[in-house]
C-alpha cells in the first residue's frame, strides 16, 4: 500500500483528499501547515507527499527544501491553482517529481501518483545491489560526496567502516557460489540490524562492504565495527565448518574524516585499516586515524 502525506492548509480539501485517496486504496495522513508536515515527516516514512505550494505564512518551497535534505526523501507531487504553472515548474526544478492543477480530478491524481511511484521504484533499482538489497557502489560514491560536504559545512563528524568477509574465496571454492550468495545475503541482514536509518550501507564489490556513518565519532564507529565483527563471529552460516577456519568471520577497517584532508582520504584510510586487519590475522577491527592505528 502506498503511504502518502497530504499537505494543505484548507481543512475541507484535506478531508476531501483523505476520503478520496483512502477509497482508492492509499494509506493517508494529512498536515495543515508546514511545521505539522515537517514534524510528521520526521516521525513517519512516506512514499509520496502531495504538497500545496501556498501554505499561508510558510511557503511550500520551504517544505520541499527540507524534504530534499532528508536521507530517504519521499517523492513530491506539488498541487497548485489555475494560472500557477510557472510556480509548479519552478518546484520541479527544485526537486518535485510532478505537479497537478487544482481542482484535482481523482482519476488523474491516481495516475500521477502511480507514475511518480514507478519513477521511485526505478530509482531504487538503479541504486540497489540486486543480490543483497543494500545500496550499490554507485550510490555509495554519490552519497559519500554529499556526506563529506555536509560534514564540512556543519563541522560535524563522519566516519567510514569497510568490511570484508574472511576466507570467502575458500568458502566459494568449497561450497559453491550459491552458498556464497547466501553468506552475502546473511551478512547484509546483520549489517542492517546494526545500523541506523541515517547510515549508508553498500556492497562495495565482491565480498566487501562499506558504511558511511554521519554524525559519528571515530570511537563510536570503532564500537559499531566491533559489534558487527562479534555478531558475524557468533552467527551460524551453513557450510562454514567446511573451510579451514571452521567459522565465517569478517575483518573491519575504521576511519574518520578530518578537517585538513581530501574528501576520499578517509575512505582510503578505512581501506588500509581493513588491509591491516587482514594482515594481522583476520577477524579484527583496525582503526586508522591520521595520527596512527589501533587494533582489537
Amino acid at each position: 500500500m502506498i503511504k502518502a502525506l497530504v499537505v494543505d492548509d484548507e481543512a475541507l480539501l484535506c478531508e476531501l483528499f483523505d476520503d478520496m485517496l483512502t477509497e482508492m486504496g492509499y494509506d493517508i495522513e494529512v498536515a495543515m501547515s508546514a511545521d505539522e508536515a515537517l514534524e510528521t515527516l520526521r516521525k513517519t516514512q512516506f512514499d509520496v507527499v502531495l504538497l500545496d505550494l501556498m501554505l499561508g505564512p510558510v511557503s511550500g518551497f520551504t517544505v520541499l527544501e527540507k524534504i530534499r535534505q532528508m536521507y530517504y526523501p519521499p517523492m513530491v507531487l506539488v498541487m497548485t491553482g489555475y494560472g500557477s504553472t510557472d510556480v509548479a515548474i519552478e518546484a520541479m526544478k527544485q526537486g518535485a517529481a510532478d505537479f497537478i492543477m487544482k481542482p484535482v480530478e481523482p482519476d488523474l491524481l491516481d495516475i500521477r501518483i502511480r507514475k511518480v511511484m514507478d519513477e521511485r521504484r526505478a530509482q531504487r533499482l538503479a541504486i540497489t545491489d540486486g543480490l543483497t538489497g543494500l545500496h550499490n557502489r554507485r550510490y555509495f560514491e554519490e552519497r559519500l560526496d554529499e556526506e563529506i560536504h555536509r560534514s564540512r559545512r556543519y563541522d560535524r563528524p563522519m566516519s567510514i567502516i569497510m568490511i570484508d568477509i574472511d576466507f570467502f574465496k575458500q568458502f566459494n571454492d568449497t561450497c559453491g557460489h550459491l552458498k556464497g550468495d547466501d553468506i552475502l545475503r546473511k551478512l547484509s541482514h546483520i549489517l542492517q540490524e546494526h545500523t541506523r536509518e541515517t547510515d549508508i550501507t553498500a556492497r562495495y564489490g565482491g565480498e566487501e562492504f562499506v558504511m558511511i556513518l554521519p554524525e559519528t565519532s571515530l570511537e563510536s564507529s570503532r564500537m559499531l565495527g566491533e559489534r558487527i565483527r562479534k555478531a558475524v563471529d557468533e552467527a551460524v552460516f551453513e557450510g562454514e565448518e567446511r573451510i579451514p577456519a571452521k567459522n565465517i568471520t569478517v575483518s573491519v577497517g575504521v576511519s574518520c574524516l578530518t578537517d585538513d584532508e581530501g574528501g576520499y582520504d578517509a575512505l582510503d584510510r578505512a581501506d588500509r585499516a581493513l588491509y591491516k586487519s587482514k594482515q594481522a590475522g583476520k577477524n579484527l577491527v583496525t582503526v586508522l586515524a591520521k595520527e596512527g592505528l589501533s587494533q582489537e
